[in-house]
């Protein structure tokens, strides 16, 4: 089967759509011929991938954020049309799926979308008009009622869609994980501890991501003054980089735990990523913007135990106080989970070892449920 993945966020973007696309495409290219359809970031950068890539002109939205202009890319369309798909997946209702619906529509080839992140928190932070926002939010509606099927990662986008416009159907399938299973926890997490002056007796938390404020952070950091007032020592280690580096360093420092605080910036050595997670005792995540964060999956593969908000989509792969933890939406309440887990690191090492039993997933198994639903709609 040839399989078009189109998509507005790839590598070398930093992020949880990019990292999906990627999994994806390595996963259906071990029996499938697949090209991921994507805007070009860097001229310099080198696709070497197990898959073709056929990148569009582009612009620069921000560091991290690339507008597609495949409507002007003549050797992009050129690609598209010679390697002529038998199915569309696209990963976006942004820009250049606008691109693929025409596309398929003229080929007669089905088209499908997955839907990975909450527009309308990413559009009202980036434009204040609400009018503007909503203009957009209507055209995504458009958008994914001219395709075939539409896929989401989480059950919470269900909600998130119907802002959209779109009350029609659709399917849940969960991500795979780009990291592989951890064997040896302690001698992985060495790394981690010379390199940023770690110990087995410190008190460890760990955040992966954007740092932005729209990720809920402020909350985590809240949290995290109430437990060092509690005569708690940790050390909390942010990883990556965002709109809102310094706003979090200088706010940290105005809660009182600047010297309890590492921000790394990004890390792009998987090794030492890799570390960090196992290095944690605990991966808090209070967002309420993501979705199925693959953070979340990469620290269980690490027997990492997350504590994430309830009714949110970081929640829906946890089973609580058994894989992981989930609490209401109250820093007091966060703040005292933490306390109270800090105190029993033999209870964290438990419901660590059962988030990696009962949380990865595996791209090879998200690769054969999207299989099943290309072959009806190519059918």
């Amino acid at each position: 089967m040839r399989i078009a993945i189109f998509t507005d966020s790839f590598l070398p973007g930093v992020g949880g759509t990019e990292n999906a696309v990627l999994g994806l495409a390595t996963a259906l290219a071990k029996h499938h011929e697949v090209a991921v359809c994507a805007p070009t970031y860097n001229k310099k950068y080198k696709d070497e991938f197990p898959f073709k890539v056929f990148r569009t002109k582009s612009f620069k939205v921000s560091d991290n954020d690339i507008c597609a202009l495949p409507g002007i890319s003549g050797k992009f369309k050129k690609q598209v049309k010679e390697f002529m798909p038998d199915i569309i997946h696209c990963q976006t209702p942004m820009p250049i799926s606008k691109y693929a619906i025409k596309f398929a529509k003229k080929n007669n080839v089905p088209i499908i979308m997955t839907v990975h992140t909450k527009f309308k928190t990413a559009l009202e932070r980036s434009c204040k008009s609400k009018t503007i926002v909503n203009a957009f939010l209507k055209n995504m509606g458009k958008k994914l009622k001219k395709v075939q099927g539409v896929y989401l990662v989480s059950h919470d986008l269900k909600d998130e869609i119907k802002l959209y416009g779109y009350n029609g159907e659709a399917h849940v399938v969960k991500n795979g994980a780009n990291f592989t299973r951890v064997e040896n926890v302690d001698k992985n997490k060495l790394l981690a501890y010379e390199k940023y002056g770690l110990s087995e007796k410190d008190n460890i938390l760990l955040y992966v991501g954007h740092i932005v404020k729209f990720k809920n952070l402020q909350f985590t950091i809240d949290a995290l003054k109430l437990v060092k007032e509690a005569g708690i020592d940790f050390k909390m280690i942010f990883v990556g980089h965002g709109l809102d580096d310094q706003y979090f360093k200088d706010y940290c420092a105005k809660q009182g735990i600047g010297d309890n605080v590492i921000f790394t910036g990004q890390i792009t050595d998987k090794k030492l990523l890799g570390s960090l997670y196992s290095a944690a005792d605990l991966f808090p995540f209070p967002s309420i913007f993501d979705n199925d964060p693959l953070t979340i999956v990469e620290a269980a593969l690490n027997h990492t135990p997350s504590i994430t908000l309830k009714g949110t989509g970081s929640s829906e792969r946890i089973e609580n106080e058994v894989s992981g933890f989930i609490v209401e939406h109250d820093v007091k309440i966060f703040a005292d989970k933490i306390i109270e887990l800090l105190a029993n690191k033999k209870r964290i090492k438990e419901v660590g070892d059962k988030a990696e039993q009962m949380i990865p997933k595996n791209w090879d198994d998200t690769a054969a449920e999207y299989l099943k639903e290309y072959k009806k709609y190519v059918k």
